[in-house]
């Protein structure tokens, strides 16, 4: 069995991402006495060619001032199809889309091995054309 220092190293060498704390501070008071402030270095176009392609959305929170996306952080009830953010610990249901998912079936984004997980978001025709527009509007303008 890996070291902890051994596990924060090897997923800092997946993921491309370095925090300056590996635990966030569970309090208000345990923050005010941290000394360096909590950072995060990342590297956007580190190279993972294991990762499968996602071509769908992201399914995010619901509460609207949090919308974080479902991760493998998060805590996950199979048999109610639910999903609790492990930001803001809203409870959120699934899309119809993930009625099939059960612990032997799990959609990539909360896969343990999936820490960090690359979108293709499909724009539809609609949402370019009121770009279009609006790009045009600025241009004359």
């Amino acid at each position: 069995m890996a070291t902890y220092a051994e596990f924060i190293q090897q997923q800092e060498e997946q993921d491309g991402v370095r925090f300056s704390f590996n635990a966030w501070p569970s309090s208000r008071l345990e923050a005010t006495r941290l000394v360096v402030p909590v950072g995060c270095l990342y590297t956007p176009l580190k190279e993972r060619p294991d990762l499968p392609p996602i071509q769908y959305d992201p399914v995010l929170c619901t509460r609207s001032t949090c919308r974080a996306i479902l991760n493998p952080f998060c805590q996950i009830d199979y048999k109610s199809k639910i999903w609790v953010c492990n930001f803001c610990f809203n409870r959120n249901p699934f899309p119809p889309q993930y009625a099939a998912i059960s612990e032997q079936h799990q959609p990539a984004e909360i896969i343990p091995n999936f820490t960090t997980i690359e979108y293709t978001i499909m724009v539809s025709e609609i949402d370019i054309r009121c770009k279009m527009q609006m790009s045009l509007l600025e241009y004359s303008l």
